[in-house]
């Protein structure tokens, strides 16, 4: 039986190829501000009435008026205001050339709304294009061309996943722009090599029980990936540990990080620590469970919260062991990321030795089905 998101992803398989020309991706760029600022040369705004989207803007809708180089869109009591100006509850945007905003520069045109928090930015783009950014904001592009493709159609599997989990919940964008999500840095990060690879798997899709796989993927597993369950609590057929030994050699081959007892008791929330110990290992070896001594009384803590207390960047693992010294704890690991899917310094290395994507992807997510989906 297929469930709702399975019957949506036949129903894309099935549709016309020509009413799908163009897949689109809305992407979450800001999330409730007070105010977001829009640059560009010749920038233009107009309202976004009910039912349009910036790709798809309803019949009838004012097309965007100039308003300079710079609009300055604000969450006011009744409705969004663009360079104070009443604007109603959703505008769109549009300017010869990229727009920039909060540090990137997006292509086409950028659609501003009203949400529960405050301003939201909103970036409608071609599937493709998007693909090719992310697979260049995720991927170094100096990687072979084989693992720059894998990891193309893992982040198209990722964000045709949450396209359908979007449209479900009727939501107005389907990813983020942060590692939450997939890392978006918008049109600077299109590298030529990047295109390449979205281009020469376009449309290609990992599925498993007629739906998008969870194609969770991370920078080095230090020589063998972990669980799905393990790492991020999901229980996957298609998210094993299997073994890498592709990534030895890498930047994060082994590092050392050490923390001051002071900075571990600001990070973990603690009043003080005396002592941390892993008091429990996944079956791949990394921190199931991280123990601190505050002095008083001993802390339990799940592996991956322990890791986000101190910082993703921080501690770039759990694969890691602590030794205490004088007012300071050393961790000395291997590895980078929660260790789930693949592994992309090992994906360079499997392309390195001749392994084309498609045996790269079938490594990392075995029991998943590729797929031309449009």
């Amino acid at each position: 039986m297929i469930r709702a998101g399975g019957a949506l992803l036949a129903l894309l398989a099935l549709a016309p190829l020509q009413a799908r020309a163009v897949e689109v991706v809305r992407i979450a760029v800001t999330i409730g501000a007070a105010r977001v600022t829009l640059e560009a040369e010749g920038l233009a705004c107009g309202p976004l009435q009910d039912g349009g989207s910036a790709e798809e803007p309803a019949p009838g809708a004012e097309p965007p008026a100039p308003v300079g180089a710079r609009a300055e869109v604000a969450a006011e009591a009744e409705a969004l205001t663009v360079n104070g100006r009443p604007a109603g509850e959703a505008v769109r945007c549009a300017a010869p050339g990229p727009i920039r905003h909060a540090g990137l520069a997006l292509d086409g045109e950028v659609e501003v709304r009203r949400g529960s928090k405050g301003v939201d930015v909103v970036h409608a783009i071609p599937m493709e294009r998007y693909v090719a950014i992310v697979a260049g904001s995720e991927m170094p592009p100096t990687f072979p061309p084989e693992a720059l493709k894998a990891q193309a159609v893992a982040a198209r599997t990722f964000a045709l996943g949450k396209k359908l989990e979007a449209v479900q919940q009727g939501r107005a964008w389907h990813l983020g722009a942060t590692v939450v999500h997939q890392v978006y840095k918008g049109a600077a990060a299109a590298d030529p090599r990047a295109v390449a690879a979205a281009e020469a798997t376009a449309g290609e899709v990992l599925t498993f029980d007629h739906e998008p796989i969870d194609a969770f993927f991370h920078a080095a597993c230090g020589g063998r990936t972990e669980t799905g369950a393990a790492a991020l609590g999901k229980d996957r057929a298609y998210l094993p540990s299997v073994p890498c030994g592709r990534c030895a050699g890498t930047p994060f081959d082994r590092w050392s990080r050490r923390f001051t007892t002071e900075e571990l008791a600001r990070a973990l929330g603690v009043g003080r620590v005396r002592g941390v110990r892993v008091a429990e290992r996944t079956a791949s070896g990394r921190a199931a469970r991280v123990e601190v001594d505050t002095g008083g009384r001993a802390v339990s803590i799940v592996g991956a919260d322990f890791r986000q207390r101190i910082g993703w960047s921080r501690l770039p693992s759990l694969a890691f062991e602590v030794r205490a010294a004088r007012g300071s704890f050393t961790f000395e690991g291997r590895g980078a990321g929660h260790g789930a899917g693949m592994c992309q310094w090992g994906a360079a290395g499997m392309a390195r030795d001749g392994r084309g994507y498609r045996e790269i992807l079938a490594h990392y997510y075995p029991g998943a089905e590729l797929r031309r989906m449009y």
